[in-house]
């Protein structure tokens, strides 16, 4: 019997084509080493602003459909590929909150997906995976969406 690195992969999800892809590959990758996933979808709070001011709401309305729309469909997947598979939608910063349930799990991989954005949106955004590579404890595997290859 061999012994594998990666028991429990923490796949973060927040609805885009970025996170589809990285959906696929934990998924795919966990039914073939038998690992378990936590399927955990993220989406970004609105900022105190966008809430007092009701600009937004249906957006992020939207977006929080469509990501559980994403995270269901995938767990039925991994279900069907017969992976064990625990799902958890939360809102906040997604970076905190993939490392907060990296830990609370005891992840030992990250599967995250990345997109192309320019130079000024990333300075004002961030990006979720560059900064999980850099401060995470856990191995990420950061898996690019096919339209920015």
């Amino acid at each position: 019997m061999t012994s594998t690195t990666f028991k429990r992969i923490l796949v973060g999800a927040n609805g885009t084509t970025g996170s589809e892809r990285a959906l696929e590959v934990a998924i795919s990758l966990a039914a073939s080493i038998h690992a378990q996933i936590i399927l955990l979808g993220v989406i970004a709070a609105l900022s105190a602003e966008t809430q007092a001011e009701g600009f937004g709401l249906e957006e992020a309305s939207k977006a929080r459909a469509d990501l559980e729309k994403q995270v269901r469909s995938a767990e039925r997947i991994a279900r069907d590929q017969g992976v064990d598979v625990v799902t958890e939608i939360f809102e906040g910063d997604p970076e905190k909150v993939i490392e907060r349930k990296s830990e609370e799990v005891s992840a030992d991989l990250i599967v995250v997906g990345h997109r192309d954005i320019g130079r000024v949106r990333r300075w004002l955004e961030g990006s979720t995976s560059e900064t999980l590579v850099r401060k995470s404890q856990v191995s990420i595997l950061v898996v690019h969406d096919h339209h920015s290859l």
